[in-house]
């Protein structure tokens, strides 16, 4: 029965309970839409939410629309209100209970009540000690997603600041190449008016000389004047100022901004294809005597004799095999070939094995024709320094057009997309060339010869 009696009294006093302060309401006011509060808060509500020109407000509860001077008081939750704050309990002592302040009022020994609170205390404790456990695991599960957001922001802020880095430098190397088109095309012309220039400075000189002698004669005597006379003669009348040939006057080709979008596109497809990096070495089994390898076996350097007669003999037995052999997937590698007058690197069938003999070579006198796919290779090279060529099916090869010379050339290969890519790291991963759409029917594996140059070549380990 005292439970009961006490969960009526809970409902009842949700009933008078202000929706705004959540207190037992105060000179309760009603709206139409049944909601009732205090009268204090309801009306800084109304001053605060008030709109339109008759100054509706909207009820805190369901948000039906209100005025102010449409509230009603309601003087039976008043009422009841009333009642149950005489009611709440408090602890009293024996003679308060006969006091006329608590006459009438249904009072009770504290322990009777005590259990009951007690038993009400530990239940609420029991259920908030989970809550805090609940709490506690969430602060855990918080802590951990905080700590992962954070951890996945470094990286991230590493990469922006790399590739915007990679950028500027991209459009640096940009400026400079054309500051230095720039230079040189100034040295040209300041050479060749210098030159016009001090050509005219002898002939008026000789001009001066020349008018000096006629008038010395003229004011001279006779025998001065006849002094000679045919080859001043001869002088004077032939004398001519000869002009300079066309002088420069404009720039053979004005700046223009370079296409930012094709800059981004190259430097995109440079960048996704790194991300196959793979890190390749050399494969000391498939080297001779004509080269040597360094110790980490990432560059390769010829030291034989310069071989005389034809210049397609000079590739004879260069050439060295990379240990990775590749039958599926996507893999690309750099190599480094700063100031090589020839080369040749690219991939080739893992069935071709190690170099061709000398009778091959005898037999075969165009080893152009060698470096084909045909016969397993997909490669491009340099040649007397400035032909570059790749060997597609021709036995003359392609020539290729290089506006800036390639220091690291990057080489990707797709086998299940049957091509072969390589790029111009030096300038910004512009492509060289493709090899397109070829069925690998074996394993393959990078191919690089250092031809009978003796600057090496080096392997770059990955993003280096």
């Amino acid at each position: 029965m005292a439970a009961m009696t006490s969960t009526l009294l809970v409902h009842i006093q949700d009933e008078v309970t202000c929706p705004i302060c959540l207190e037992l309401l105060t000179e309760p006011l009603s709206i139409d839409c049944g909601h009732s509060f205090c009268q204090a808060c309801i009306t800084e509500n109304s001053k605060e939410s008030a709109i339109g020109p008759e100054g509706e407000s909207s009820c805190p509860v369901c948000q039906t629309s209100y005025q102010l001077r449409n509230l009603r008081p309601n003087r039976h939750l008043a009422n009841i209100a009333e009642k149950l704050r005489e009611v709440d309990g408090k602890l009293i002592c024996w003679l308060c209970e006969r006091s006329q302040e608590h006459r009438g009022h249904h009072t009770f020994l504290m322990e009777e009540v005590a259990q009951e609170y007690q038993e009400k205390f530990q239940e609420s404790l029991k259920r908030l000690r989970q809550e805090q456990q609940e709490a506690e695991k969430l602060k855990a599960v918080i802590m951990e997603k905080k700590t992962s957001w954070k951890n996945q922001m470094e990286p991230e802020r590493h990469r922006i600041q790399t590739e915007f880095n990679q950028l500027r430098s991209i459009l640096d190397k940009e400026e400079q190449q054309q500051l230095k088109k720039l230079e040189e095309e100034e040295r040209r012309g300041l050479s060749i008016i210098e030159e016009a220039e001090d050509r005219l400075v002898h002939q008026s000189q000789a001009l001066r000389e020349l008018i000096s002698e006629l008038e010395r004669r003229c004011q001279g005597s006779i025998m001065e004047l006849m002094q000679d006379v045919s080859d001043v003669m001869e002088r004077s009348e032939f004398w001519t100022l000869r002009k300079p040939e066309a002088l420069p006057t404009k720039l053979k080709s004005v700046f223009r901004a370079p296409d930012l979008k094709k800059m981004l596109r190259v430097f995109r497809e440079l960048t996704d294809v790194q991300s196959y990096w793979v890190d390749v070495t050399l494969n000391p089994h498939t080297a001779n005597l004509n080269l040597v390898l360094s110790k980490n076996r990432r560059q390769v350097r010829f030291v034989g004799t310069k071989l005389s007669g034809s210049h397609l003999e000079e590739h004879y037995d260069c050439g060295i095999l990379g240990s990775q052999l590749f039958s599926s997937g996507k893999h690309y590698w750099e190599i480094e070939v700063t100031k090589k007058t020839d080369w040749i690197l690219g991939v080739c069938s893992n069935a071709v094995g190690s170099p061709f003999s000398f009778s091959q070579f005898a037999n075969n006198r165009n080893v152009y024709s060698r470096y084909q796919p045909q016969s397993g290779y997909w490669v491009i090279g340099l040649h007397h320094k400035h032909e570059y060529r790749a060997y597609e099916d021709s036995s003359s090869s392609l020539l290729l057009s290089m506006t800036v010379p390639p220091r690291r050339v990057g080489v990707f290969l797709d086998y299940e997309a049957g091509t072969v890519s390589f790029f111009n790291v030096t300038n910004h991963g512009f492509p060289i060339y493709t090899f397109t759409k070829y069925y690998f029917p074996t394993t393959l594996c990078p191919y690089f010869n250092p031809c009978n140059c003796v600057v090496p070549m080096t392997l770059r380990r990955p993003s280096s």
